[in-house]
């Protein structure tokens, strides 16, 4: 018989996953699975379980962006082991489920659990997000983590982790917006110096940003056509998003700009797709955000894209 794991966050979202967890568990169970569920309990709970979880032929995760992160954080770990990790499944069960909607995998539970069962694995690019120490002639880098969609310094990174579960749960996208709106009279830009590797070669920019976003995904914040068009999640190429800094006078065409999903002022957006991003900061040190969820502040990173590094069941 073969074997799955279930990784759940009971506190996810509005924690409904408690309302549907005999459902999944009996989908999964008479489609010829031994299902042994896990219930996390504290942070990085889902990245442990996942690093360790040996002989089981799919491994699911349900909760938010946030569970997910860790798990495949587990599952990356595993690979650079040198180990064949298994097939991942996904119940969406957070606030924005971004990398569900740009995976149409079902929002509804059930579905979700069927798409397990009857879906088929497909490999999906992961970001590898290294901190970059320049104590040598070449640098060092430090593996601080993955990320599924998207790492994003600047202006509104924190409303991700700073607007309060209960809020999440009460308006979803609504206490995000709330937040950003709140912050705008308190962003400073930040002094960047950027090199990317490109489709066709590589350059390097130095510019003062408010905003950055390295993407994987066809929806960030619960919203859908910031990264642009024609967007791939399996190409080993990201989608790269800077918004330059701007006078005050031209922050209201910036946030109509943002709000339209407009990103062709030159002057207010730098937009582009690279294997690989290296940059370098000044004197204010940005704090990042790995899928949502703290990722630390840095002075130099760099950012590579792993190509189809996990099978995901869509």
């Amino acid at each position: 018989m073969k074997k799955l794991l279930l990784i759940y966050n009971p506190t996810a979202g509005k924690g409904q996953i408690k309302l549907h967890l005999f459902d999944i568990i009996k989908i999964l169970a008479e489609s010829g699975y031994e299902v042994t569920v896990h219930p996390t309990a504290e942070p990085l709970d889902a990245y442990n379980t996942a690093e360790n979880a040996e002989n089981f032929d799919i491994i699911a995760a349900s909760g938010g962006d946030g569970t997910l992160n860790e798990i495949i954080r587990g599952l990356m770990y595993r690979r650079e082991r040198g180990e064949t990790i298994p097939p991942l499944g996904y119940i969406p069960a957070g606030t924005m489920n971004d990398f569900a909607s740009c995976h149409n995998i079902p929002l509804n539970m059930t579905q979700a659990a069927e798409n397990i069962v009857f879906g088929e694995p497909r490999p999906i690019d992961i970001g590898c997000f290294f901190e970059a120490v320049y104590s040598h002639k070449s640098p060092d880098f430090i593996n601080r983590g993955n990320f599924t969609y998207v790492a994003a310094f600047g202006a509104f990174v924190n409303v991700s982790f700073e607007t309060s579960r209960t809020m999440k749960n009460t308006f979803g996208i609504l206490a995000y917006l709330a937040k950003a709106v709140s912050a705008i009279g308190q962003i400073k830009p930040y002094s960047v110096k950027i090199n990317a590797v490109i489709e066709d070669g590589e350059f390097t920019i130095e510019d003062e940003f408010f905003f950055g976003m390295v993407a994987n995904s066809t929806s960030v914040g619960g919203i859908k056509g910031l990264t642009g068009d024609n967007v791939k999640l399996d190409d080993g190429l990201f989608e790269c998003v800077f918004v330059r800094s701007c006078p005050p006078s031209e922050s209201g065409m910036l946030i109509t700009a943002l709000m339209n999903r407009d990103l062709s002022n030159k002057n207010l957006f730098l937009t582009f797709k690279a294997y690989d991003i290296r940059m370098i900061f000044g004197e204010n040190i940005p704090e990042w955000t790995l899928d949502g969820e703290r990722g630390g502040a840095y002075n130099a990173v760099r950012i590579e894209n792993a190509r189809q590094a996990v099978s995901l069941i869509e």
